[in-house]
């Protein structure tokens, strides 16, 4: 790659040699009594020891099963203690962990089971009968076991009744130990693969950073999926610093101000629609929420100026960092961040800015695509040599399609997803920065941008609106006057009653395009 390459002011971390449920379950010993998982809905909780040694049993109960290295489990449940044994306790079995959301319907679960072939499924009460016709859709026989106590071919507190297996013979670091589904905002999702040494330099990365090094004094509240890399990724950083994890009742936001005050949070790992209810909902005001010293905004940018306000109005820090599937390369820097930025280059990683026309690297303060290099980049699109090889090139470089520019000092800022500007008449609009202006409305609680189809202009940005109060459409376009150039504007005011977003609250754009295609056809 021609051009500047940004690198981290964080020294190179030594990586480990271990495997994920090591490096996650590296405290256990130190404080086998202590909380590791809360479940403030059900009340369960286990320890620090119990977690461990369950986890140990499962994997001889899965070696009983014939399950092993080279194996995929799949796991489509909610995040809890039953979740976290069965997570690490196939990790230890030599097995690979493809993890899926629970609310995923049978159709999407197939598609994935086609690709991961997993050799037994753990599943919760919403799971359960989604994964049964998915594993027939793929004609497998493999056995579904119950997490929490449901209808199920086998049970975990059955797997987990004997002896604990030994260490799985033969394994290596470069053994692939989590799958996950990608986004798919720009396509289906695909199966991205991590080996057990690229998801442990993450986790010497995240330790290596001042800002998020937790400690056994944190107790961090965990709203986020563990089914998504940036859950399972919060919940091995947490337990390896041996910090508590807290997971809330429910979606609801009443339910995570409840787990926030009852538990005294210190972290909360949240995605922005979060940040913009703890910015403005008067619910907050009822909840008393000084535990908190940090909050991290991922999994899609978040304007400034709710950051601004939860800092105010809570008295926290709040930082935002990308990430994705694919890599997750940024970490905040030590000193206040400069808002609108997502961070600095992680450790052990690299960044440089490419111009996606002519393949030249840009300086500061010029928008290309953003690559990144580095042992936490994926391994692979699982079965997909030709994703893979159009992602990652000969060099290791991950094209990531996130459209990005460094300034002098370092800190990166997002434009838009590559794929997703809209060329009004030859200019280029990014999404992201009309919808950044539209959330500062007070009246607006989320919004969409796409591109329709122009005779004249080629496209048009139209954005689809959830109000928290009514709102005329041309006062949401007056308030863009003087905030964006005139092509940037939208052409249509869509009010819908929620902006669709994914369970972790990354903007499900393809569904706002359907619906804009199917208004445009009515």
């Amino acid at each position: 790659m021609d051009g500047p390459i940004w690198r981290s002011p964080i020294p190179p971390v030594e990586l480990p040699t271990a495997f994920v449920e090591e490096e996650a379950l590296r405290a256990a010993g130190r404080y086998r009594d202590r909380p590791a998982i809360v479940e403030a809905g059900s009340g369960r909780s286990i320890t620090f020891g119990r977690l461990r040694d369950h986890a140990d049993r499962l994997a001889g109960g899965l070696a009983g099963l014939g399950v092993g290295r080279g194996d995929a489990v799949s796991i489509v449940a909610a995040g809890g203690t039953c979740y976290t044994v069965a997570l690490y306790g196939a990790l230890a079995a030599g097995a690979t962990v493809a993890s899926a959301n629970p609310a995923l319907t049978a159709p999407e679960l197939t598609r994935q089971f086609s690709v991961t072939q997993p050799q037994i499924a753990f599943v919760d009460a919403v799971s359960g009968q989604a994964v049964r016709e998915a594993l027939a859709g793929v004609g497998s026989r493999a056995p579904v076991c119950a997490l929490d106590g449901g209808a199920g071919d086998l049970s975990l507190s059955g797997l987990t009744a004997g002896d604990a297996g030994s260490m799985a013979t033969g394994r290596d670091p470069g053994d692939l130990a989590l799958l996950f589904p990608s986004s798919g905002t720009s396509g289906l999702p695909k199966v991205v693969a991590h080996t057990h040494a690229g998801a442990t330099a993450f986790l010497a990365a995240l330790a290596a950073a001042p800002v998020t090094r937790f400690t056994p004094a944190d107790v961090v509240g965990l709203v986020v999926p563990f089914s998504h890399l940036y859950g399972t990724a919060v919940l091995s950083h947490s337990l390896r610093a041996g910090a508590t994890v807290v997971t809330p009742a429910g979606p609801e936001l009443e339910a995570f101000l409840s787990m926030l005050q009852d538990h005294r949070v210190t972290v909360a790992p949240v995605t922005p629609p979060i940040v913009l209810a703890l910015a403005r909902h008067p619910m907050v005001d009822r909840f008393d929420l000084s535990s908190l010293r940090l909050l991290i905004s991922g999994a899609a940018p978040c304007p400034p100026g709710p950051q601004d306000e939860v800092e105010t109005r809570l008295g926290c820090r709040v930082v935002d960092l990308l990430g994705s599937t694919e890599a997750w390369c940024c970490t905040p820097p030590a000193d206040p961040p400069v808002r609108g930025s997502v961070g600095i280059v992680g450790a052990n990683m690299e960044a440089a800015i490419v111009d996606p026309a002519t393949g030249a690297g840009l300086g500061a303060g010029q928008a290309g695509e953003l690559w990144v290099r580095g042992p936490q980049v994926m391994h692979a699109y699982l079965g997909d040599e030709r994703a893979t090889a159009a992602a990652v090139d000969a060099e290791g470089w991950l094209h990531t399609g996130d459209v990005c520019s460094f300034d002098a000092a370092g800190n990166l800022f997002i434009v838009d997803r590559l794929r997703e500007l809209i060329k009004v008449g030859g200019h280029s609009v990014s999404p992201a920065e009309v919808e950044r202006e539209l959330v500062s409305h007070p009246a607006v609680a989320d919004a969409a941008v796409v591109g329709r189809s122009d005779p004249e202009l080629g496209e048009v940005p139209v954005c689809y609106v959830a109000l928290r109060r009514p709102v005329e459409g041309r006062e949401l376009l007056g308030w863009l006057e003087g905030r964006l150039a005139a092509w940037k504007h939208p052409r249509d005011v869509v009010v819908v009653d929620r902006v669709p977003r994914s369970p972790i609250g990354k903007l499900l754009r393809r569904e706002v395009v359907e619906l804009d295609r199917n208004l445009a056809r009515a």
